[in-house]
């Protein structure tokens, strides 16, 4: 009997390459719908390609044939109208992707959506999740719907590397307000267990998926500042002000370094659960051994994501940069 296929919307991501990574490990065959240009390939032929266009409902059909689970990791993580980026333009990508599924016959839909994505229904960011989650509950698709906190671990875990890159070059470091705030964060290879899990089950469900530890944002930076042998000033901020310092680096990187839905959604507590943790890699001890490898190149997020036709693609992978600060 030949192995189950199964798809994963950008596997050479952050999130995607881990789930692609966890079905290969189960022996199943694996395809990933992507256009991004310039990323590597981890797999080596053990996967097929497809290229991705939301414009395109015949070839969208056609690379979804023949599979048994998608796993839908797309979203954007900024509102960029100049370049296209737009959130009602990813809920309209995913309306897509998902009547292709149906037409190709796909029976599940594992989609990674966010923390408390209902708390916030006046930022377009989370109001469109939730836009996302009531569409695939509507469709004929069984569903698991994932909502993790924040990810942690591997080598392209950009939201960590890059905070870290920031303590490394700033002898005082702020946070939002006066950091009180809970921060649940989530090992990926937990994510991507938990998602392939939900993927093998049939059963309609939607899940909080966080670590086992619970951390004030300011404990959080606290530990990851200690776990680089560095000793740095942490001091309260005007979250205005912090936002503001981001843009400046960010104008100098050419990269968006965070945003004001981001600071919101952080100091409202949308990272972490008052559920049952799944994960059970805790981040004291990954960050103890790790902690002194982080921050020493920052990880353009901008330059990174090149696509063939982006407006076809739009945030493919944004899942893997800060949409679970999110």
């Amino acid at each position: 009997m030949q192995p189950e296929v199964h798809v994963v919307t950008g596997a050479f991501g952050y999130s995607g390459r881990w789930i692609a990574k966890e079905l290969i490990s189960r022996r199943k065959n694996v395809r990933t719908l992507t256009n991004a240009i310039g990323r590597d390939n981890p797999f080596k032929g053990k996967i097929e390609v497809h290229q991705l266009d939301f414009s395109d409902h015949s070839s969208l059909v056609e690379s979804l044939k023949g599979a048994k689970v998608l796993y839908n990791t797309y979203w954007v993580r900024y509102k960029d109208k100049k370049a296209g980026y737009t959130h009602d333009l990813a809920v309209e990508n995913i309306r897509k992707l998902i009547h292709a599924a149906e037409d190709a016959g796909i029976q599940r839909i594992v989609h990674f959506s966010v923390a408390h994505p209902d708390k916030a229904p006046d930022w377009s960011y989370f109001r469109g999740k939730v836009e996302v989650e009531k569409m695939i509950m509507e469709s004929s698709l069984s569903h698991a719907i994932l909502r993790p906190t924040v990810f942690f671990g591997g080598q392209r875990d950009v939201l960590i590397n890059n905070l870290a890159w920031l303590i490394r070059r700033f002898p005082i470091f702020g946070v939002f307000g006066f950091g009180k705030y809970p921060i649940q964060p989530v090992h990926i290879s937990d994510v991507a267990k938990i998602a392939v899990d939900l993927g093998e089950s049939m059963e309609d469900i939607v899940v909080d998926v966080a670590g086992p530890e619970t951390y004030s944002y300011r404990e959080y930076v606290e530990l990851l500042t200690q776990s680089m042998g560095l000793r740095r000033i942490i001091v309260p901020v005007p979250p205005l002000l912090g936002w503001t310092f981001g843009a400046l680096i960010g104008l100098f990187l050419q990269d968006r370094v965070i945003t004001k839905a981001e600071i919101r959604g952080l100091m409202r507590g949308l990272m972490a659960t008052d559920k049952k943790p799944l994960g059970s890699v805790k981040f004291s001890e990954w960050i103890e051994t790790n902690g002194v490898n982080l921050g020493k190149k920052y990880h353009n997020d901008k330059k990174e994501r090149r696509y063939r036709n982006p407006r076809s693609t739009l945030g493919i992978d944004s899942s893997d940069s800060t949409e679970n600060l999110q």
